[in-house]
């Protein structure tokens, strides 16, 4: 049987939901952001250039595998 402070839990994150969406779809269209002083967005969209590197298992991977996929670019150093 289904307890009462069950049946409040599930009643509370029911309205939360319900708020969180009719608050995103009431909320105003936000401006892009604006680039930092210096940069600017290129005149028109370039490609990504050709390249073939070995993955970690040793197989080759091509720039052109990945067209028209979504491709997350990682970068880090350490100075």
């Amino acid at each position: 049987m289904i307890q009462q402070h069950e049946v409040r839990s599930c009643l509370g994150l029911f309205l939360l939901g319900l708020l969180l969406t009719l608050c995103a779809r009431s909320a105003p269209a936000a401006e892009p952001p604006k680039l930092p002083e210096g940069l600017a967005m290129p005149e028109q969209s370039t490609s990504m250039p050709t390249f073939e590197l070995p993955d970690p298992d040793g197989n080759p991977v091509r720039s052109a595998d990945l067209q028209g996929k979504v491709v997350v670019v990682r970068f880090w150093a350490s100075w």
